[in-house]
């Protein structure tokens, strides 16, 4: 639970890269002015995350999706060797069936951000000045500040994109690559896509609201 609640806070501070599209701009200071107003809106529709799963998964892919570099990271994950044997069908269909697995997992726990506060460090800049680090500090209500960087790439669109999320020193990109080369070298890429899938549809299954009562187990 305290690494999805990690997660979450680290989605939510993703959210105020967006709409960085200025020429060079410091990720850092957007970050600071744009995470203000996404977590005033939150805050002000806490309720609604709670029973509206489609309207918490909306957040993510209006703040969050078109600030991640998702094609670079899908590449990453897959490795140049899976990525290079697979076909056009099958990285596309890895990266949407990713992607939705991230918002169904994810999209609840929006509502776990009671307005822990969020700090920045100063950005670092590798050597050509086109990949930057900016690392963010949450003050939880209880326990130890929690660490995040970002890691992100400026493309050719004149944008900064997010490559890589580390919380606490792991990579999430490592983390998914280790899971997904490891059950492609068990079963092959058609087989792991199909499990992705069906492990997709299980977790959108699961943020859905019902009236139906539960079913008790016999």
């Amino acid at each position: 639970m305290k690494r999805i609640i990690n997660q979450v806070l680290a989605m939510l501070v993703l959210f105020g890269l967006s709409q960085v599209v200025m020429a060079k701009e410091d990720p850092k200071i957007h970050m600071e002015e744009v995470t203000k107003q996404i977590s005033a809106e939150i805050l002000a529709n806490k309720e609604r995350i709670k029973t509206d799963s489609e309207y918490a998964k909306g957040l993510i892919e209006q703040y969050l999706l078109p600030e991640v570099d998702t094609e670079y990271m899908a590449k990453r994950i897959l490795g140049r060797e899976y990525w290079e044997e697979s076909t056009e069908d099958q990285r596309k269909t890895f990266i949407q069936e990713f992607i939705s697995l991230l918002l169904n997992s994810y999209a609840k726990g929006l509502a776990n951000y009671d307005g822990q506060p969020i700090t920045y460090e100063e950005t670092q800049y590798s050597t050509s000045g086109n990949t930057a680090n900016v690392r963010s500090v949450i003050i939880p209500q209880e326990g130890e500040p929690i660490l995040i960087d970002y890691r992100l790439k400026y493309g050719s669109d004149d944008k900064w994109l997010v490559t890589d999320v580390i919380i606490e020193g792991v990579s999430m990109a490592k983390s998914y690559a280790t899971q997904y080369r490891e059950r492609i070298a068990q079963v092959g890429i058609e087989a792991t896509l199909k499990e992705l899938a069906e492990e997709n549809k299980k977790a959108k299954n699961a943020t859905e609201i019902s009236d139906e009562a539960p079913k008790e187990k016999s």
